[in-house]
This record gives structure tokens, C-alpha cells and sequence, in this order.
């Protein structure tokens, strides 16, 4: 059963692989959920989903759309989508069962009293496969009455912000996903700024490309490392501005490969190769 059946969701998979190589995929892996054959890519094309990074020549990937996820409630409606410009790069299944299930991050309740902005910092999945995201999260109660800024903010104030360390080789950051801010328009400078108040999470995804990697006795593991940084203000001045560091070391998991060559995590019984010179004779038969 995969997390999404366990989550109470139905799972579909459309795929440009012919129906051969997914009932191969099936069975090798002991999928239990819908797997749909889009070989002339028209239901890709017909969802505007067609991925035109690729050349329209006699590539054998021309007609792949691009990895994403379509969320929907039980009339159907679509209530989120996680779409990557990367077709080698794929959404966490945690963020995706969190949405299935309609799940938002929870934090404790705001301080009383005092100006401390407290700052949790953990990586959201067990470990980082390549081509995987993951996500850094970030949770901040901020005081009643107090206020975040996000980016762009004048010089001088410092926005809301989780960075990866500038010497992170193969940590690959994606755009920061942040809540709804109010807009707050500064005394006698007139600028208006987009501010956050109460309990405020951030969250980067992030994936590696394979040179993140080490190795020792105990297995694969990647190191991801950066720091959060904030300045809390109130309607009057602000506070200087803080940052906290953070350091996590994950497993860096194989990630899901057919037998298409030598190598570590691939599985001979999907019958890659075979598939692969299937769907390179389909395009050139196309063309």
C-alpha cells in the first residue's frame, strides 16, 4: 500500500511510457494504484503539461510532460498542484500525503509576554534521494503586536529568510514558500512593506544532484547546511536583527532506477533497457 492509500486517497499515475513498461514498474515494485498510458501524450498535451524544454526532434523523451501532482478534493476540484521545471527532479511524498490530507504545520501558541521571537528549524523527511525534494522548514512564534518582514525590505532591515551556506556543493534550493503577509507602510518613509505576525513557517525545498554525497562505513549521507534569519520589529523601531544556524546530516537514499546501465539502486526486473529502445523506435517511426 503506498502512503497516499494510507492516507485515505486514491492515486492515478499518467505516464508517456507505453502500458508494457508500467505493468513492468508494477510488478517490480508491487504497486497496488492506477497506472495510466499516455504514449501520443495527448491527455499530457490536452492539460497543457507538455514539457517544452525538450526539442521536438527525434529525442526519445519528446512527449514526457512535466513531473507534477494534481491534489484534488472528492468532487474532483483541484486544490493544490506541486510542478518541478526539472523533469529529472520529483515533489517529497511528505509534503504531498500533508496536502492529500489537507494538513498545515502547527506550532505552539505565541508568547504572552516579552519581545523573544522564538525559531524550531528541522528537515521535513527522513532522507534526500537524488532528483527528490525535500523541504527545510522553518517555524517562528512571533509576540503578539510584532511583525517579520518579507523580502524586498530597504536597506537597513533584514527580511525573513532560510539560505543554504554559499560552500553547500550539490544542494540545489528552490524558491521559499512563505504564508499570506498584510502590507504595512512605514511612518515618515512612506514605504510599504509586506510584513508577517503571529505564528509564520517557512519553507525551502531543496535537492541534490549526486555531488552532495559521502561515504563511510555507516552508509550515504548528505550535509545541508545554512542558517534562518529575521529581525522582529514592532510599530515603533525594531529589534537587531538575529539569525540561528542549522546543520543536518541525512541519509542520501537511492533513488527508484530501471536497468538501464551499471550502477547502485536500479532494478534489473523493471527491464529499463528494453523499454527504453521501445519508446527511442516509437519516436523515430513518429518522426
Amino acid at each position: 500500500m503506498s502512503d497516499f492509500e494510507a492516507a485515505g486517497a486514491k492515486l492515478y499515475v499518467l505516464s508517456y511510457d507505453e502500458v508494457d513498461a508500467l505493468a513492468d514498474y508494477k510488478k517490480a515494485h508491487r504497486a497496488s494504484f492506477t497506472m495510466l498510458s499516455d504514449s501520443d501524450s495527448e491527455v499530457i498535451r490536452s492539460f497543457g503539461i507538455l514539457n517544452t524544454t525538450i526539442a521536438e526532434d527525434d529525442h526519445p523523451w519528446y512527449g514526457i510532460p512535466y513531473p507534477g501532482v494534481y491534489v484534488t478534493n472528492s468532487e474532483g476540484i483541484v486544490t493544490q498542484k506541486f510542478f518541478e521545471n526539472n523533469f529529472t527532479v520529483r515533489p517529497g511524498a511528505e509534503q504531498l500525503v500533508a496536502a492529500v490530507k489537507g494538513e498545515e504545520f502547527t506550532l505552539a501558541e505565541r508568547p504572552v509576554t516579552g519581545e523573544q521571537v522564538n525559531v524550531e528549524i528541522e528537515f521535513d523527511g527522513a532522507d534526500l534521494p537524488i532528483g527528490i525534494t525535500r523541504q527545510i522548514v522553518a517555524r517562528f512564534s512571533v509576540p503578539e503586536g510584532m511583525h517579520l518582514y518579507q523580502e524586498p525590505v530597504p536597506e537597513g532591515l533584514v527580511a525573513a529568510s532560510i539560505e543554504l551556506d554559499g560552500d553547500v556543493e550539490g544542494i540545489l534550493p528552490y524558491t521559499m514558500i512563505a504564508p499570506d503577509t498584510r502590507p504595512l507602510t512605514l511612518g515618515t518613509d512612506g514605504h510599504t512593506l509586506e510584513v508577517y505576525e503571529g505564528n509564520v513557517i517557512l519553507r525551502l525545498p531543496i535537492a541534490q544532484n549526486g555531488r552532495a554525497i559521502t561515504k563511510d562505513d555507516d552508509g550515504r549521507w548528505v550535509t545541508i547546511s545554512g542558517k534562518v534569519r529575521w529581525q522582529a520589529c514592532d510599530s515603533e523601531a525594531c529589534l537587531l536583527p538575529e539569525e540561528e544556524s542549522f546543520n543536518f546530516r541525512v541519509p542520501a537514499a537511492f533513488t527508484v532506477m530501471a536497468d538501464m546501465g551499471p550502477g547502485e539502486g536500479r532494478v534489473p526486473s523493471m527491464n529499463g533497457a528494453t523499454h527504453f529502445k521501445k519508446m527511442t523506435d516509437r519516436r523515430k517511426t513518429e518522426s
